[in-house]
């Protein structure tokens, strides 16, 4: 059975191929889009992800998404690509309880490890590494290890995996990283600082947290419609201020 996205991406693709859009036209907006087919934003973004993969659409920020081609060329996402947005709810599910469990394991070996990690994080922020992940997921995966858990360590070991080989994780992945941001070292500090006091329950609020803002963040950076909306906003509140003149 496909993914949702996968599915708002076919009737997507059913509605270009069958003419309810012509080429260039500019697809409704993402809004439109999620109240027509009854699924969430993050959602239908994920659909125009994979549609922007296969050569369909073309997404151009400020202006909205565009038909580019009535005909998908090759398609690399597969019936095993999560969507990003699913993911990041699985690691945010999966990687709190894993950061409870390793408050009361952890040793102070692993917290050593865990700060040099956060300082190589902040290394390659301020020298502006376009690797930023390599720091960030030691530092998640030295947490799963302190939880002496293997099944917990192989499943989170797996989402990163996941993320890393997912071709739709990884065109939103350079979209959030076009717009300059990096991972947030206070973010990572607070977890750490919950760890290094064995506190499970401040330990899980720490991740819960972080990877709260992450989805958040992600969301926000990959906005279609931002600048659109903005214009559209300026101009509402210029007719305002007309009408008020008049």
């Amino acid at each position: 059975m496909k993914r949702l996205y996968q599915q708002i991406a076919s009737k997507l693709l059913n509605e270009i191929t069958s003419g309810n859009y012509e080429l260039h036209q500019r697809l409704p907006s993402e809004r439109e889009l999620a109240e027509r087919y009854e699924v969430s934003r993050p959602t239908i973004r994920e659909a125009i992800i994979a549609l922007e993969i296969s050569g369909v659409v073309e997404v151009r920020n400020g202006a909205g998404v565009f038909v580019i081609s009535l005909k998908p060329g090759s398609d690399e996402t597969s019936d095993n690509d999560i969507g990003p947005f699913e993911l990041l709810e699985a690691r945010r599910l999966f990687e709190s309880e894993a950061a409870a469990l390793a408050a009361s394991q952890v040793t102070d070996e692993e917290l050593e490890a865990m700060a040099e990690a956060v300082e190589a994080m902040e290394r390659d922020n301020k020298a502006n590494v376009q690797n930023l992940e390599s720091a960030d997921r030691e530092f998640h995966m030295l947490i799963a290890r302190a939880t002496k858990n293997n099944a917990i360590e192989f499943s989170i070991a797996h989402l990163w995996d996941v993320r890393n080989h997912s071709p739709l994780c990884m065109r939103l992945l350079d979209q959030v990283r076009s717009k300059g941001i990096q991972p947030r070292v206070d973010e990572h500090r607070q977890i750490l600082n919950a760890l290094e006091k064995r506190d499970p329950q401040a330990a899980r609020k720490a991740m819960k947290e972080h990877l709260t803002r992450v989805i958040d963040m992600v969301f926000e950076a990959t906005e279609i419609e931002a600048i659109e909306q903005a214009k559209r906003a300026l101009e509402q509140q210029r007719n305002r201020f007309l009408k008020s003149d008049v």
